[in-house]
């Protein structure tokens, strides 16, 4: 497994910045000008439309998102305008949150454990800081950009319906499921782009790319570098400890550390990256339990494009 050179990275950037000058903004971007303040920022996985009540900009506003981009949700166009999906309101502010599934589409939960999977409504009480949260949908769609210098790619396991994947058209998932790509041949200084495990800032050279689909995803095939698909939206996570413990860990091919009490926020992420959490005892008194997601696991990889907020509890023993 290679990483990109930092060369690569700064033509990566910048390419990226031309993008976003074309109106291809990534999410953090609005996020930053308003440092300090209290936001939400809001993510559709799969076909759905996400509705938040109130709005900043009144008494309700929709959100939609499909492979990375937003969306319109009356037409399905790309629009490049985030503003029904990023909301600055006042701390203290309780909002609800409404998941409407497209039609042939089932909501399967939510990206953040303070929302019942069980509910297509979410109440929430704003803090002060930036909360993402995504309602997920099933079944969704995998995109393959392909430039050719892989050769032909297979997918494993098959689609739900019969694709043509190298031809750039959605192949249709079960949400969760965790799908292997294969390359035909190797070529030199030419990557995977996307959520692939054990990425680098987008970008994974080797044979395979294997993620879980939790939304509609876009990877590049034979790219030379992560700029040469439209950048995936702005992300973030917040780790919350229940009971006497604390959660350490990192964030993957970054330098972000964790290292919470009550709770920690990493924000300026991706959806391509991913965190390592391990849960520490902190007291012989108490013993961890579960994770919010129910992995008994004390140490987990967490995908950003499939979690934002996430739970340790510890118990007494």
């Amino acid at each position: 497994m290679r990483s990109l050179g930092i060369g690569s990275k700064r033509l990566a950037a910048t390419l990226a910045g031309a993008l976003m000058a074309l109106g291809l903004v990534v999410g953090a971007a609005q996020s930053q000008r308003f440092a300090g303040q209290t936001s939400i920022e809001l993510m559709t996985d799969g076909p759905g439309v996400l509705k938040i009540s109130p709005a900043e900009t009144g008494d309700t506003a929709a959100c939609k998102v499909d492979a990375q981009q937003y969306v319109d949700p009356e037409t399905g166009e790309q629009t490049g305008d985030e503003t029904p999906c990023i909301h600055h309101l006042d701390p203290g502010t309780r909002i609800t949150l409404t998941a409407v599934p497209d039609a042939g589409h089932t909501f399967v939960g939510w990206s953040d454990f303070a929302c019942s999977n069980k509910s297509k409504q979410c109440t929430l009480k704003l803090a002060p800081g930036t909360r993402y949260v995504a309602a997920r949908f099933s079944p969704v769609t995998l995109t393959l950009f392909t430039t050719g210098k892989f050769g032909a790619v297979s997918v494993k396991p098959k689609p739900l319906k019969a694709c043509s994947l190298n031809d750039s058209k959605p192949c249709e998932f079960k949400a969760g499921t965790r799908i292997t790509l294969s390359r035909e041949r190797a070529a030199d200084d030419r990557f995977w782009v996307g959520a692939c495990d054990g990425n680098d800032d987008g970008a994974l050279d080797d044979d395979t790319c294997t993620l879980k689909l939790t939304g509609n995803e876009v990877v590049g095939a034979g790219y030379e570098n992560a700029g040469g698909i439209p950048p995936p939206l702005g992300s973030g996570i917040a780790v919350v400890v229940s009971g006497r413990g604390k959660v350490a860990g990192s964030v993957i091919n970054r330098t972000e550390k964790l290292n919470c009490g009550a709770q920690c926020t990493v924000t300026g992420l991706s959806r391509y990256d991913q965190v390592q959490v391990k849960a520490v005892t902190t007291s012989s008194a108490y013993k961890f339990s579960r994770w919010s997601n129910l992995s008994p696991l004390k140490t987990q990889t967490i995908p950003v494009s499939s979690t934002n907020r996430i739970q340790a509890v510890f118990v007494k023993k």
